[in-house]
């Protein structure tokens, strides 16, 4: 089916059904919500849905497993050992926070002590002597 002129719809893969869009333009190219507006209205910062499992999870079995094998040359069977895992963690322990902003001293020139006169070249006090 053809999309309406003046609508700003999408039609689905699955289904075939024509969806219209949460930002309806305002003007030609420009929507009347924000991208911020957008984002938040798909829900997009909670991550996909995942459900939970009821109940306990089979533990992995760590047996060797032993499957036969077809054909003459391939030697009848194989074992099969199941991989351990790569990495977990000993135990549960926050990760420091990154410190975001750290206070350096300000450098100044050699010739600069108290007492020297300076006249201020930018900003709200362009032009003071301090």
């Amino acid at each position: 089916r053809p999309l309406r002129p003046g609508r700003a719809c999408s039609i689905s893969e699955e289904d075939g059904e024509e969806r219209a869009s949460r930002n309806k333009p305002i003007a030609k190219g420009v929507g009347r919500l924000s991208r911020s507006a957008v984002f938040r209205k798909a829900r997009r910062w909670a991550g996909p849905k995942t459900t939970k499992v009821v109940g306990k999870a089979e533990p992995a079995s760590t047996a060797a497993v032993v499957k036969e094998v077809g054909g003459a040359i391939n030697g009848g069977k194989r074992t099969i050992v199941p991989k351990t895992p790569k990495f977990y963690p000993a135990e549960d322990v926050p990760k420091p926070l990154r410190a975001l902003h750290v206070n350096y001293t300000t450098k100044l020139k050699a010739s600069i002590v108290p007492g020297t006169v300076l006249i201020l070249l930018a900003g709200r006090f362009k032009g003071k002597r301090v």
